[in-house]
């Protein structure tokens, strides 16, 4: 039942039929699907919980970016951090970088940089000169503020894609044809995930809402409380990054729009008001 319901609704997409019912019901059943895929399932799950999400990849990057981000605004007001910040932030900021950043970066394997950054915080504590390339790491990973989107419209797709293919739904010879739908399951994700809210630590919850990146393209972004101090410091971080051009794809009252976030919907190829 549930394949047959699948293969009919891509179909009907295929046909260049756009139904955001379509995708609601693809991405509600197809995150349940194991092994599965992290992107699809956090979509699906926004799609299945919108008002305030307290897990999937979006809460754990933005909880690693807040980590990461407190620690170094930290160093900046108090001075040197201790060797436990800096192991914190060594942990987030290893999960923030890709290993392929890693490895271009250093020119060693993500692991080899692992152990640099570890023998350096026990030479730091034994009060041991550090060699240079150790102590780049350990500038790197541990007293630097890193961020990275959780994940971006293209690994959408294509993970959406392969589920499809793995479970039949959509035969393998099609997956050229599937593309032409790609801008449109980009503005699901967009909407679904505008206006919900991230529950982070100590309580703190992180509204998601759309913007327009410096070069055009539209994305979701949060802002996370960083620090208190004489007044409350936030960063503004991508969370979800699409290839879709603002000024073409999305009603630009949407964007300049400063306070709380107003609800849209998906019509053809944009993201309108709702009304």
């Amino acid at each position: 039942m549930r394949l047959q319901d699948h293969k009919l609704r891509v179909e009907r997409l295929l046909r260049g039929d756009r139904h955001v019912a379509d995708l609601d019901r693809l991405f509600a059943d197809l995150r349940l699907m194991k092994p599965g895929r992290a992107s699809v399932q956090e979509i699906g799950h926004f799609a299945a919980h919108r008002e305030e999400r307290s897990s999937g990849i979006s809460l754990l990057r933005a909880k690693d970016i807040q980590t990461s981000a407190k620690l170094w605004y930290s160093q900046i007001q108090n001075g040197p951090p201790r060797i436990e910040d800096i192991k914190k932030a060594g942990v987030a900021n290893f999960k923030i970088m890709p290993e392929e950043q890693i490895q271009q970066r250093f020119g060693i394997p993500r692991q080899a940089v692992e152990r640099a950054f570890s023998k350096a915080l026990k030479k730091i504590q034994q009060r041991r000169p550090l060699k240079a390339r150790e102590m780049q790491i350990l500038r790197c990973f541990g007293l630097s503020m890193m961020w990275q989107n959780a994940f971006s419209d293209a690994t959408l797709f294509l993970d959406l894609s392969e589920l499809l293919i793995e479970e039949g739904a959509l035969v393998d010879a099609a997956r050229t044809e599937f593309e032409n739908i790609s801008d449109f399951i980009s503005l699901y994700a967009l909407s679904i995930m505008h206006g919900s809210r991230l529950k982070l630590a100590h309580g703190d919850l992180v509204q998601l809402r759309l913007a327009a990146s410096n070069w055009g393209t539209l994305r979701i972004v949060a802002h996370i409380p960083i620090a208190e101090l004489p007044k409350p410091v936030t960063g503004s971080v991508s969370l979800f990054e699409t290839s879709l051009p603002s000024t073409l794809c999305c009603d630009q009252r949407i964007l300049n729009v400063l306070d709380d976030p107003i609800p849209v919907e998906t019509d053809g190829c944009r993201l309108i008001l709702l009304a």
